[in-house]
């Protein structure tokens, strides 16, 4: 869209009056370029703070007539402008100064003039970040409830089905598909938990802290709160209009997400190998080589992990850039970019991995050969030797040990353990026999008696998987009705905002 009134070098915010002539070449190239940038991802936000403000100044009585009424009707028209579509014109300055030129042109400077009364440029930036920032969480929160609702639904289907833990890749314990899979679930809710922390934390209101101390103007700071839709507000002035711890946590947030999810695609990668041959990503989320007509490339789980590295270098970025004096603009020259462009990859990155564990195939019949063909039951056979065996526990995993060594140097798999080799184990280990009846022996040796024999909660046992199970749908259930009461207030707000400002033209 073209706009309506090209500002003059002279005429950008703050040239012809305190500074003379326009902005250097160089400037406009190195920063209100890069500034003017962030214009489509913060637009919403920013028209939102624009809005609230104005209806502020309205309500309070320091703006009105005709020049109140074509404020309002101009930043109306500004709204409907979608982000990508606005002439953010970086050789005005940043996206304000461009907001503020084109509201010049469709409403005259005087009306457009009161745009700025009683705050800075910079907290119209504060409350469209944090307004785009808070909308961006939820959809996160939302892809990670996904994550683990397709994770559950996996799980109790497998939830019976023999497979082997993996710890160091080395085959470990005997359990279940379903409870292996779990493992993917719990942090994936546990982001979700931090990014409502983050979500709330969004909604406390930094509109209509003035400069650094307040200002003059009839400004009622818990009006622009309820304008906004926030539910609190940071009292302190400069607090508010500089904070950015808030910010921090919210990259450490995303971070986070992208290292658990990061490890999910490092496991499932190597458990779609054909030497594993544990499960495989669907079609539509693997990529043909272009030189290797046999290879199916599991490209989705590469873009996943490439995404963690940028998350942790958006935390160390925010964290260096903070590394200056209060009330400095290094960061938030930082942050403004940063936080709506993490949040934009880390929602497409958690959908691109609730999409993939809805579309991965699991193949049980591999689980549960590896499960039995591995000497997963070690653990389980010193158990029952220290319990029944009259042998302390350590000695016991001495024996069991020394025991899958005779075994893996004559080339014989764990059902070859009979008593008598057990025994002489023993002998070797410990320098005594000990006796174990073979029914008890082979009931230890049997991975799937061991994944059921298991007592405790958050086990592979029977109970504890529909515990888990059971608990995980209670949870999924109250983070979607978390989402959709946020969801609806924030889009309530957004309305009654609308239609007082139409109230007020």
């Amino acid at each position: 869209m073209a706009s309506l009134r090209v500002m003059t070098e002279t005429e950008e915010l703050g040239r012809g009056g305190r500074l003379r002539g326009g902005a250097a070449g160089e400037l406009v190239a190195a920063a209100y370029a890069v500034e003017s940038a962030h214009g489509p991802r913060l637009a919403r936000g920013m028209s939102l703070a624009d809005l609230a403000h104005a209806v502020a100044l309205v309500e309070g009585g320091d703006v009105g007539g005709d020049d109140a009424r074509a404020l309002v009707r101009g930043l109306l028209e500004l709204h409907g402008i979608p982000g990508d579509e606005f002439p953010w014109d970086p050789s005005l300055g940043d996206a304000f100064n461009a907001r503020e030129a084109e509201l010049e042109g469709r409403v005259g400077n005087a009306a457009a003039g009161w745009l700025s009364a009683g705050r800075p440029r910079r907290e119209a930036f504060r409350v469209g970040l944090r307004l785009t920032a808070r909308t961006a969480a939820r959809e996160l929160h939302d892809a990670l409830t996904d994550q683990a609702a397709a994770v559950a639904r996996h799980a109790r289907a497998t939830r019976d089905a023999l497979a082997t833990d993996y710890t160091y890749l080395q085959p470990a314990q005997p359990t279940t598909v379903g409870h292996l899979l779990l493992t993917y679930a719990y942090p994936a809710l546990r982001d979700a938990d931090r990014v409502r922390t983050s979500y709330t934390a969004l909604g406390a209101s930094v509109a209509g802290a003035g400069g650094s101390a307040g200002s003059r103007w009839a400004l009622d700071r818990t009006r622009l709160a309820d304008l906004l839709g926030c539910d609190r507000m940071i009292e302190h002035a400069k607090d508010a209009a500089w904070q950015a711890d808030v910010y921090v946590e919210l990259l450490a947030t995303l971070a986070i997400a992208a290292t658990h999810q990061s490890q999910l695609g490092q496991d499932f990668e190597i458990y779609a190998s054909q030497e594993f041959g544990l499960v495989e990503l669907g079609d539509a989320h693997s990529r043909a080589s272009a030189l290797m007509p046999q290879k199916k490339n599991p490209y989705a789980l590469a873009a996943i992990r490439t995404q963690a590295g940028q998350a942790a270098g958006d935390l160390a970025a925010a964290l260096a850039t903070l590394h200056t004096g209060s009330a400095r603009t290094d960061h938030f020259h930082l942050l403004n970019g940063t936080v709506p462009r993490a949040l934009d990859d880390a929602v497409a990155i958690a959908r691109l991995t609730a999409s993939v564990l809805n579309g991965i195939e699991l193949r049980p019949a591999r689980f549960e050969q590896v499960a039995r063909e591995s000497f997963v039951t070690a653990a389980d056979v010193a158990d029952v030797l220290a319990l029944e065996g009259g042998l302390d526990y350590r000695s016991a995993h001495k024996v069991v040990g020394r025991a899958v060594r005779d075994l893996v140097e004559a080339g014989e798999p764990a059902s070859a353990l009979t008593p008598a080799r057990l025994s002489a184990a023993a002998e070797a280990a410990i320098g005594a026999p000990v006796e174990l009846d073979e029914a008890t022996l082979r009931a230890a040796l049997d991975p799937a008696a061991c994944a059921a024999a298991r007592l405790q909660i958050g086990s592979s046992s029977e109970a504890a998987m529909g515990a888990m199970l059971a608990g995980l749908e209670v949870t999924l259930a109250a983070n979607q009705s978390w989402s959709e009461a946020a969801r609806e207030h924030e889009t309530s707000a957004e309305a009654a905002l609308l239609a007082r400002a139409r109230e007020l033209v």
